[in-house]
């Protein structure tokens, strides 16, 4: 009898370190899984939590402060000392990429005044240098593209030679009561062969027809 209760006893003790391992793993707790879904979402809202805390910060003020426009795409100034005489050497606006052309009367059929020509080729958008050295029909002084040759005339942009589509391209022209000017370059008008037509008079009026 007392063998038996021996046997009872081991056989109670052999089984306690299984039970007492079953009983750890289920009190240990459940490991979280991240999913790819959550860990992308996660780093975009945090990024854009980063983001709103620069521009908040100061950081992005000046990224979404809207700046005033200057240069090309805007009204250029001239002062009245950069305008050329008539019939004079163009002057190159570097600030606006336009030349200014003053027109002498009767010149091209034109009554005469200032036009400013956009410098960029309408063939393919090459910068148009006038060339004052130039020799064409035995006449010195044209705009020559340097990409594919086309030739324009100092009296209006003129197209005479070259794979250029047009004339060279046009800018609206506004006096100032100094005599300055101001020149839209946001506003660029086809070239045609009316382009000495459109030349501004100092009085600040295109003349009729332009």
């Amino acid at each position: 009898m007392a063998r038996k209760e021996v046997g009872t006893e081991s056989s109670t003790q052999e089984g306690a370190p299984v039970g007492g391992a079953d009983a750890a793993r289920a009190a240990r707790p459940p490991r979280t899984l991240v999913n790819r879904r959550t860990f992308v979402l996660s780093g975009f809202w945090g990024s854009m939590a980063a983001l709103g805390a620069a521009i908040v910060g100061g950081w992005g003020i000046d990224f979404l402060w809207l700046k005033e426009i200057t240069g090309f795409g805007a009204p250029v100034d001239v002062s009245a000392s950069k305008i050329p005489a008539p019939g004079a050497d163009p002057v190159h606006i570097a600030e606006g990429r336009f030349w200014l052309v003053n027109i002498p009367a009767g010149e091209a059929d034109s009554p005469g005044g200032l036009l400013a020509l956009y410098q960029k080729c309408p063939h393919l958008g090459c910068t148009v240098p006038w060339r004052a050295d130039f020799d064409f029909g035995g006449k010195k002084g044209w705009f020559r593209c340097p990409c594919h040759g086309s030739t324009f005339t100092k009296e209006g942009g003129i197209l005479v030679s070259g794979p250029s589509p047009r004339p060279l391209d046009t800018m609206a022209i506004t006096f100032k009561p100094t005599g300055d000017i101001t020149v839209q370059t946001g506003q660029v008008r086809a070239g045609g062969q009316d382009n000495p037509l459109r030349g501004v008079s100092l009085g600040g009026q295109a003349p009729a027809g332009a």
